[in-house]
C-alpha cells in the first residue's frame, strides 16, 4: 500500500480499510426497478439533473474485461440471443446493448447516467483477428453508448502498430468512447508508435476526461497496474508510468485546473483476497486508496464483486466479471461536495433479456453480408452491426479447418475499413 500524505496518515492507519456495500442496502424492488497528449473536456447529453442545487444522484453503468465477447460465451450453438429462455449461454453484445439501454432509461430521471470499461475490451474471440481492419470493439460500444475506456494488457496482443490501425479505423467511422490511457507513454520515436502518436494528437486517446452532465463535472482517468504491466507482453516500445503516482498527479489536475466534481478512475490492474478472505488487496485497491479518488471501476481479474468495496469507507471500488456477463451498476449521490454510494449490484447478462429482438428481428443467412446492417453512424444503426458480426460468426461456425482444435483462416475485405464487415468468402 501507498504512503499517503501526512495529513491523511494522521487521520487514518496506513493499512486501508474495508466495508461493502450492495444492492441490498435498498429493496430489491426498488433496485430491479429502479494523451498521452492532454486532457479534454466534453459537454455531452445526459439524463435530467435531480436538482441544479443540493443533493445530485448519478448512475454508473460498467463493465471490464469484455475481451471481444460480440456473442455469448458458452456452447455457441446453444446461443439465441433473438429468443427467451432456451440457452444457457452469458454474455453477448445484443443482449447487453438491451440492458444498457433499459438501465440507462430507468436511471435517467434521476441524474446523469456514464457507461464505462476498464479495460481488456479487445482479445479473446475469433473476432479480434480482425480488430486491426475493423475496429469493431469499439464501434460496437459506441453505438451501446460508452463513453469512456481504457487500455488492459490483452490491448496490445497485436502489437502498438495493431492497437493503433484498431483504434484507428473506428475514430474514421466516427465517434469513439474516449480512450483514457494516464500512464501510457508512447512517445519513443518508433515505427510502430506513429499511430497512436497520431490518434493522441487527434484527441482519440487522452490522458483523462472530463465529461459535465446533469451539472455535474466527471473527470475520467485510466491507468494500467504494476502487476498487468507485466502481461503486456506485445507492448513493444510502450512504456508505462507508475499507477499510483499517475493517480496522484490525475487527481491534481482535475481538482486543481479541470474543477471536476467527481473523480473516476478505470484501473486495469487487478483485485485479490487477503488474508481474511476479503478482496483488499491489487492494484485496483491501491488506486481506491489515493486521496481525491472517488471511484474505481476496476478490472482485470476477472472478479464478479457483488458488493462493492468500500476503501477506507469513502471509495467504492467495483468490478462485474468478464466477457459482458455482467453489467454493473452502481448508484452514487453528490451532496455539498460529499459522495456517497446509495446502491450497488451486477445484473447478469443471460437468456431473458431479449437482444434487441425488436429491431433486428432474424439474422441474414451465413455467410452474406448484409449491406443494409452496416452501421454507418450511432444511434439506431448499432444494433444492425451486432446483427452482422452475429451473422459472421454463425459463418465462422461452418467454415472447415485442416486440424482439430484449430481456427479457421479469415479472409479480410480489403474494403473493411469502410464497410466494417468480414468478408465470408
Amino acid at each position: 500500500m501507498k504512503t499517503r500524505d501526512k495529513k491523511s496518515a494522521a487521520a487514518a492507519d496506513e493499512k486501508a480499510t474495508f466495508t461493502f456495500m450492495s444492492r441490498d442496502t435498498i429493496s430489491r424492488r426498488e433496485f430491479l426497478a429502479v494523451s498521452a497528449a492532454v486532457g479534454v473536456t466534453m459537454l455531452l447529453p445526459g439524463g435530467l439533473s435531480a436538482a441544479v442545487h443540493g443533493k445530485k444522484t448519478f448512475t454508473i453503468l460498467h463493465t471490464n474485461d469484455m475481451h471481444s465477447s460480440f456473442i455469448g460465451m458458452g456452447p455457441s450453438s446453444d446461443y439465441t440471443p433473438f429468443s427467451l429462455n432456451d440457452d444457457s449461454t452469458r454474455g453477448g453484445y445484443a443482449r447487453l446493448a438491451t440492458l444498457i439501454a433499459e438501465r440507462r432509461e430507468a436511471r435517467k430521471g434521476q441524474g446523469p447516467v456514464l457507461v464505462l470499461d476498464a479495460g481488456d475490451y479487445s482479445m479473446g474471440t475469433a473476432f479480434a483477428a480482425a480488430s486491426r481492419e475493423t475496429g469493431g470493439e469499439l464501434e460496437l460500444m459506441t453505438h451501446m453508448g460508452y463513453d469512456a475506456t481504457t487500455f488492459g494488457n490483452h490491448e496490445f496482443d497485436l502489437g502498438p502498430d495493431g492497437l493503433g490501425r484498431s483504434i484507428g479505423v473506428a475514430a474514421k467511422a466516427g465517434r469513439i468512447p474516449a480512450v483514457v490511457a494516464s500512464n501510457t507513454d508512447f512517445a519513443k520515436q518508433d515505427a510502430t508508435l506513429g499511430d497512436l502518436q497520431r490518434l493522441a494528437k487527434d484527441g482519440a486517446i487522452r490522458r483523462y476526461v472530463v465529461i459535465e452532465r446533469g451539472g455535474i463535472r466527471f473527470g475520467i482517468f485510466g491507468v494500467l497496474g504494476k502487476e498487468t504491466q507485466i502481461y503486456t507482453g506485445g507492448a513493444g516500445a510502450v512504456t508505462f508510468s507508475d499507477a499510483i503516482e499517475t493517480a496522484k498527479e490525475m487527481v491534481k489536475v482535475l481538482r486543481e485546473t479541470e474543477k471536476v466534481d467527481v473523480v473516476i478512475a478505470l484501473s486495469h490492474g487487478g483485485v485479490r483476497k487477503g488474508q481474511d478472505g476479503r478482496f483488499s488487496e491489487g492494484d485496483d485497491v491501491r488506486v481506491a486508496d489515493v486521496p481525491g479518488v472517488d471511484i474505481v471501476i476496476g478490472g482485470h481479474s476477472h472478479t464478479e464483486l457483488q458488493e462493492a468495496i468500500m476503501v477506507n469507507g469513502r471509495a467504492p471500488l467495483v468490478q462485474t466479471g468478464l466477457e459482458s456477463r455482467n453489467l454493473g451498476e452502481l448508484v452514487m449521490s453528490l451532496d455539498g461536495g460529499k459522495i456517497a454510494v446509495q446502491s450497488y449490484g451486477l445484473y447478469p447478462i443471460n437468456d431473458s433479456i431479449a437482444g434487441e429482438i425488436d429491431k433486428l428481428k432474424k439474422l441474414p443467412p451465413p455467410g452474406t453480408v448484409d449491406q443494409g446492417s452496416v452501421a454507418t453512424g450511432a444511434g439506431k444503426d448499432g444494433v444492425r452491426e451486432i446483427k452482422e458480426w452475429q451473422a459472421i460468426m454463425d459463418h465462422l461456425h461452418s467454415l472447415p479447418v485442416k486440424n482439430p482444435g484449430e481456427l479457421p483462416v479469415i479472409p479480410v475485405d480489403e474494403r473493411a475499413a469502410e464497410v466494417r464487415a468480414i468478408k465470408a468468402s
